[in-house]
């Protein structure tokens, strides 16, 4: 059944990539979640929609985004858990989910699409699906390389749209990567200037350490990056490991934390910030 092929499909997806593209799979930090993490944090969203802003995970308005989506699974959970006549606005216009390769870009969209076909019962393409690097879109001239190179209109329509869409959930699995695996494959994390600059003044400005270099992870750039999303009021979840609680780099983020946001929690399996 599609169930078997959507596993098959997210197996052959992260072992591809780590073994035969070893490179792009340590930039990336490409990794699959397991479906249990997956919806711990989802159950979590609820429960902080509802108590922080008196809002339901199907309610109109709650724009959701997965920003490194890889096969699209965290979306796909997260569809099972709307009402089907949330679902219909939510896939038109409230759900979002940025990949910035090709391979899993079209596994995410068929995993999507298949779900919302089995919920609704009628095919429809799923318009938040961007292909674009994330970071990228707090960037002048956002996503040119892809958009030239491809010629892609309507994915350039989608990125604009989600643009000005007023996200009040991330959730996700982003890279982690603050060291290459070798120092000699020639392999480092790409440059953001305007992302790097924020974590310059802000992560760092406020650190006492010595060294900081890893606040050059990938995983610290989306936590920056989301911290800026979502503006005044929204929740982010992410999946990541536990530096940041108490490595002496991560001293300013932890203070920048506390006043970003008005609450913070470690979850068992997933985090919650």
């Amino acid at each position: 059944d599609f169930s078997e092929k959507q596993k098959f499909l997210n197996t052959v997806y992260e072992k591809f990539f780590q073994g035969f593209a070893v490179k792009v799979a340590d930039t990336m930090g490409i990794v699959y979640t397991p479906p249990s993490i997956v919806r711990f944090m989802i159950a979590s969203i609820r429960e902080l929609l509802k108590k922080e802003f008196g809002k339901e995970l199907g309610a109109d308005g709650v724009h959701i985004i997965d920003p490194f989506t890889g096969t699209g699974n965290f979306l796909v959970h997260l569809m099972r858990e709307l009402p089907t006549a949330a679902l219909k606005k939510k896939y038109a216009g409230e759900l979002w989910a940025n990949e910035i390769m090709l391979l899993p870009y079209y596994i995410a969209a068929q995993n999507l699409e298949h779900e919302y076909f089995e919920r609704i019962g009628s095919y429809e393409p799923f318009p938040g699906l961007c292909l674009v690097d994330t970071f990228e879109l707090a960037e002048p001239g956002h996503g040119e390389t892809l958009e030239m190179a491809f010629d892609l209109a309507k994915n350039t329509e989608r990125v604009n749209a989600q643009k000005k869409a007023p996200i009040r959930v991330i959730l996700g699995n982003p890279p982690y990567n603050a060291n290459q695996q070798d120092e000699n494959d020639n392999n480092k994390n790409r440059k953001y200037q305007h992302l790097d600059r924020r974590i310059k003044n802000t992560y760092s400005a406020e650190s006492v350490a010595t060294l900081r270099n890893k606040l050059s992870d990938p995983y610290i750039k989306s936590i920056r990056w989301a911290s800026d999303r979502i503006g005044d009021e929204g929740i982010v979840a992410y999946v990541s490991n536990n530096s940041f609680i108490d490595d002496i780099q991560f001293d300013g983020m932890r203070k920048c934390l506390v006043e970003d946001f008005d609450d913070w929690d470690v979850g068992l399996l997933g985090r919650l910030v």
